[in-house]
């Protein structure tokens, strides 16, 4: 009985012991699932307002440590051993570059291969069409007036003598010599004939006339952004004779030529044209702005010589020099600065030149 009791007691004690071992706590049992209730219930109770900004706090933490994490490491480098010797040390270059500001172009003492100023035509070669059949000096001249500077060209035209076989002497423009009694000198006068240019035209001008005789006639268009006639603005309508009276008025108007944008030669061919002469020097830098030149080599003149000149020109526009010439029993001679023209510019200074209207050059050009 007793071995049976202490059996039943001892097995008892065992079960209370494993029970006491695997369960505690037993009234503990549902404490997590109240505590999950509790914080759920928590949550929902909560205002809107505090939700959303919980949830932005947490978004800009985000937002904030991933702004703020540091730069990935620089990949290893990959170092070779090689018997080559030790190269020299490589010195740092700094390459300055000065910034190319385009700036107007002042009229030089020196006298460089400047460009013509005039606007490029978009190609030199005259039309097809128009090679095809030469021009007539009535297809050349329009048949309304020409606003010539300072002269209407009415009334140009004066009675005209035979020549018979007074030709006149031998006449020398920049040493390209000819035989006429009504000689016209077409002077180029754009702003591109600064830096001693214009000044040896005009000093060239000077000396063709002083050399003329009392019998010979001449007349002096300069073109630009329009003609300018002989003793512009005091215009002179016609021929004038070689004699020391005009010689010595011709000498003071040189003096007040001034330069001006653009090399327009419309109006100064025709009106040359007009005034009939036998004999005509054309010079000038760069081709005309306006195409006067390829429809002037494609004009039939009678009893006109042309002689053409370029002065420092490109290849470009002395071969449209030379056609002038080539197609009116002329030459042409590619001509330079002399050294009196470069004296003359550094004793007196730039000839003036006009982008704009003056109130005397510039007749075409924007106003001031």
């Amino acid at each position: 009985m007793s071995s049976h009791a202490y059996s039943s007691s001892s097995s008892f004690h065992r079960e209370s012991t494993s029970r006491c071992r695997h369960d505690p706590h037993p009234e503990h049992d549902d404490a997590p699932v109240q505590n999950r209730w509790w914080f759920k219930a928590a949550i929902w109770s909560m205002p809107a307002w505090l939700i959303s900004v919980i949830v932005h706090c947490l978004g800009l933490t985000t937002l904030l440590l991933a702004t703020l994490s540091p730069p990935p490491l620089p990949q290893a480098l990959n170092l070779v051993a090689t018997d080559q010797p030790e190269s020299e040390e490589l010195e740092q270059m700094v390459l300055e570059i000065e910034p190319q500001i385009e700036e107007e172009v002042e009229l030089a003492m020196a006298a460089p291969q400047l460009m013509s100023e005039s606007i490029e035509l978009l190609t030199a070669a005259p039309d097809p069409v128009m090679m095809s059949e030469a021009i007539s000096v009535e297809e050349l001249m329009p048949t309304q007036t020409i606003d010539f500077a300072g002269m209407n060209p009415d009334g140009l035209l004066s009675e005209i003598d035979g020549l018979g076989d007074d030709v006149g002497k031998m006449t020398k423009f920049f040493g390209t010599g000819a035989k006429g009694r009504k000689i016209l000198f077409l002077v180029d006068n754009s702003i591109s004939m600064g830096g001693g240019r214009m000044e040896t035209a005009l000093i060239e001008l000077r000396k063709t006339i002083e050399g003329l005789t009392p019998n010979q006639e001449f007349y002096i268009i300069f073109y630009s952004d329009t003609a300018y006639p002989l003793f512009y603005p005091s215009v002179e309508k016609q021929m004038v004779h070689a004699n020391d009276k005009n010689k010595k008025k011709v000498t003071q108007w040189l003096d007040t030529v001034q330069m001006c944008l653009l090399t327009d030669g419309r109006d100064a061919i025709t009106l040359a044209l007009q005034l009939e002469p036998d004999l005509i020097y054309i010079l000038g830098d760069g081709a005309f702005t306006d195409n006067a030149d390829v429809e002037l080599a494609n004009t039939k003149l009678e009893g006109i010589t042309i002689h053409t000149l370029g002065m420092q020109v490109l290849p470009k526009d002395r071969g449209r020099f030379s056609a002038i010439a080539t197609a009116h029993g002329g030459t042409y001679k590619d001509v330079g600065i002399t050294e009196e023209g470069r004296k003359r510019l550094q004793s007196n200074g730039p000839i003036p030149s006009n982008r704009r209207r003056n109130g005397v050059w510039g007749v075409k050009l924007p106003g001031g």
